[in-house]
């Protein structure tokens, strides 16, 4: 927008408007990323737990499901990181979610679909929203 002012010289000046635009609020997607993360960290670490459960009945090492577990935490962590910065941008940044919430989901299967889909869904509206 711009508008013709007349300066204290008798001059006509042109007025340049520039708002601001606020950024768009990111309430949602941070919430759910959260949760996501939480929920997600709490299922690797009761892969933790059932891993030490096997390895005590079955007198076996269960290094994979505790390996599982951990890269679950792994990927909670980074996905809530991810989402506190979610405001820098947010296309990388949904996209690198959406991976994070797929690794839960494929690290714990069960245990991380919860998680998974929070994390999922936190990514989409980030790439959603303008």
């Amino acid at each position: 927008m711009s508008n013709k002012v007349k300066g204290a010289d008798g001059k006509i000046y042109k007025q340049v408007n520039t708002e601001i635009e606020s950024q768009r609020s990111r309430t949602a997607e941070m919430v759910l990323g959260i949760m996501g993360g939480v929920f997600g960290i709490i299922a690797g670490v009761f892969s933790f737990l059932m891993g030490g459960f096997d390895s005590a009945i079955n007198n076996t090492s269960s290094s994979s499901l505790f390996g599982l577990g951990f890269g679950c935490v792994v990927a909670s962590i980074v996905a809530i990181i991810l989402v506190c910065m979610i405001n820098k941008n947010r296309v990388v940044m949904g996209w690198l979610i959406i991976v994070c919430g797929i690794l839960n989901i494929v690290f714990v299967s069960a245990f991380g679909v919860l998680s998974g889909v929070l994390i999922i869904v936190a990514g989409i509206l980030a790439l959603i929203r303008k």
